[in-house]
């Protein structure tokens, strides 16, 4: 329990200081994990749709992706995060996705890359379905965010990511496992990921 008036960095509880308001609270957190989290499966099994008929366009964040290999998440907490320290041709990510009209998409990618490590390549695919595409140029601003805050944030710091056009990628209707991989990496590291970008192009 905090006063969050004299402490905006959450640092000093004062539970002991108001002992009914904190067991008010613990009743009440108690009562949301019996009623609500108790009901929820261990793992989630949700797919991401992705080219719903009613939507032109599709975003696929970093905050829903599995990182495999070396590559590590930003932040523990995934909303804002994006993959980075992709060091090996080893190392991937992936996305269950399922598409929910066929048809041909645009695809941008949003990437940060250090000096020094342009000419990564790389491939996108989905089922049968691939796409290539190479980092022509580095792109490595510095992390934005903490000149706002009052007190240190625990989520992650964001970026500016550039964005780069991929080409056309045609997809069957169904599920499969998005997966971007690199093929080649002249440097140390291939590039940071915050999102996919899918636009439809047809039907």
């Amino acid at each position: 329990l905090y006063n969050i008036e004299n402490d905006r960095a959450q640092s000093t509880d004062v539970g002991s200081l108001f002992p009914e308001i904190k067991e008010q609270l613990l009743a009440a957190k108690e009562d949301y994990i019996n009623r609500v989290v108790g009901e929820l499966p261990e793992t989630d099994t949700r797919t991401f749709p992705l080219g719903h008929p009613e939507s032109k366009i599709t975003q696929i964040p970093a905050r829903d992706g599995v990182a495999h290999g070396n590559i590590l998440r930003s932040n523990r907490w995934p909303n804002c995060s994006f993959f980075t320290n992709w060091t090996s041709l080893e190392d991937k990510i992936t996305w269950e996705v399922e598409v929910m009209q066929p048809g041909d998409y645009q695809v941008t990618l949003y990437y940060t890359c250090k000096p020094g490590n342009e000419g990564s390549e790389f491939v996108l695919s989905h089922g049968t379905r691939t796409l290539n595409g190479r980092i022509e140029v580095a792109h490595n601003p510095p992390l934005t965010g903490m000149e706002n805050d009052r007190v240190e944030r625990p989520e992650s710091y964001v970026n500016d990511f550039k964005p780069l056009n991929l080409g056309t990628m045609s997809l069957d209707k169904g599920l499969d496992q998005l997966t971007l991989q690199a093929t080649t990496m002249p440097g140390t590291e291939v590039m940071d990921v915050r999102l996919l970008l899918f636009e439809k192009v047809s039907p």
